[in-house]
């Protein structure tokens, strides 16, 4: 049998092949492995920004509800095994080694990408567990994503923007086209945009497939947000006739009751199929746990893990936290991926914090720093350039600015650099 670090090796080598679209590849896995995707109902989720974070409430709600749940997302933040959960505990590293050791040949024969295989295996876990419902969030697109063999119960699409460009296409339309190939025959369609356009292009998908289309972001009712702090949101919520008062959802930003309003939302368009007890949801939104999202890891000073990683959700971060730190106070540590939109984030970051300091990671595929440096300072804002995370860790330990908010911000892995430097003593618990 191969080591675990041997074989995350050898799945990590996948990714020189790239990012490949279509679904013969996963089909062939999955045929050598039983097929396991039909053996559990599935929720399928796509978007831009708030997958992650909707997976985890539905996977919550779910849980109270007496349900054994499947979660699968990407990417992970500090061990490979994060991506795929079974009542919130990951896989073992022991099954990760098993199947890959079992599907070498056919993986060596036909070459697949690293989320072909990682789906996969994913999905024969789940059928391996007798999970219940399994919640499963795309990789990138949706068309041509590999977790697309599955006919779930119902589909979910979160805020669609710009981002992966090269791959999904340079307009929002174009985009949600793709977003959009998730819908099946007569399998419900949740969404909580708000875009004129990608509400235009999700509903004509759903007429073409004769799918129930849920447009929550056009809603008469949104949430009713009664308070809002970094421990969480305290708020009122309607799906259809049915009101929820005094809701809290433990994930900061106000942002995040619009996932919540989705995630009840497929909770509720479900309630024959997946029936729950009375308090399952406000339970569910209370215990949701899902780290790198304003997650406040630290406090004298003030540091908070977050992954936004376009300029739309960076915004909805600073903004969010511009309701507690004034600008003087502010000070972000950041990377980005070479695929992102660095200018309009710098932009934001030159607009919100006092200084930033980037990040010269060896990591994905890196934005050289002196571009994100450049950025921030022709907006106006000041920026240096570090060359690691210890030299960042030593910024913040060394600042005299007590009352400063440090922000780690920009990628998953600058997070999960973060989160693996961090003692046992600060961050506790799987999704703490």
């Amino acid at each position: 049998m191969s080591s675990y670090p041997d074989t995350i090796r050898y799945l990590f080598a996948l990714q020189r092949v790239g990012i490949k679209l279509g679904l013969d590849n996963i089909r062939t896995l999955l045929e050598a492995v039983g097929n396991p995707h039909t053996r559990w109902p599935a929720i399928h989720l796509a978007g831009t920004n708030g997958k992650g974070s909707t997976a985890a409430m539905l996977e919550a709600i779910l849980r109270q509800g007496g349900y054994r749940v499947g979660l699968y997302t990407s990417p992970h933040l500090v061990d490979f095994t994060e991506r795929i959960r079974v009542d919130r505990q990951p896989v073992s590293r022991e099954v990760v080694i098993e199947f890959v050791d079992k599907l070498r040949p056919v993986i060596d024969a036909i070459q697949p990408s690293f989320f072909e295989v990682t789906t996969a295996l994913a999905f024969r876990y789940f059928a391996d567990c007798r999970v219940d419902i399994a919640i499963i969030e795309t990789g990138m697109g949706g068309r041509l994503d590999s977790t697309n063999v599955l006919t779930p119960l119902a589909t979910a699409i979160t805020p669609i923007g710009m981002d992966h460009q090269e791959y999904l296409g340079d307009s929002l339309p174009v985009i949600a086209a793709e977003k959009a190939g998730i819908i099946k025959p007569e399998v419900p369609c949740l969404t909580n945009n708000h875009d004129a356009e990608v509400l235009e292009v999700l509903r004509e998908h759903c007429r073409r497939q004769g799918a129930r289309f849920v447009s929550l972001g056009e809603t008469p009712h949104p949430p009713e947000l009664l308070s809002a702090d970094l421990e969480g949101s305290r708020f009122n919520l309607q799906y259809e006739t049915e009101r929820l008062e005094g809701l809290f959802l433990n994930l900061p930003g106000v942002h995040q009751l619009n996932n919540a309003l989705l995630a009840v939302g497929v909770i509720r368009e479900l309630r024959q199929t997946l029936p729950l007890p009375e308090g399952a949801i406000a339970a569910g939104l209370q215990d949701v746990q899902w780290r790198g999202r304003l997650h406040r890891i630290s406090r004298d000073p003030d540091i908070i893990i977050d992954v936004s990683h376009n300029p739309a959700g960076v915004a909805e971060t600073m903004a969010f936290l511009g309701r507690f730190y004034r600008r003087e106070q502010i000070r972000t540590i950041i990377f980005l991926q070479s695929d992102k939109d660095f200018r309009k984030i710098g932009e934001l970051i030159s607009k919100y914090a006092h200084a930033a300091w980037v990040v010269d990671l060896p990591a994905g595929k890196p934005l050289p720093p002196e571009k994100l440096q450049n950025a921030i300072e022709a907006a106006g804002g000041t920026a240096s350039i570090l060359p690691s995370f210890n030299a960042a860790w030593e910024v913040i330990a060394q600042s005299p600015e007590k009352d400063a908010l440090w922000l780690i911000i920009g990628s998953h892995y600058l997070a999960g650099e973060a989160y693996r430097q961090l003692s046992d003593a600060v961050v506790s618990g799987p999704f703490s």
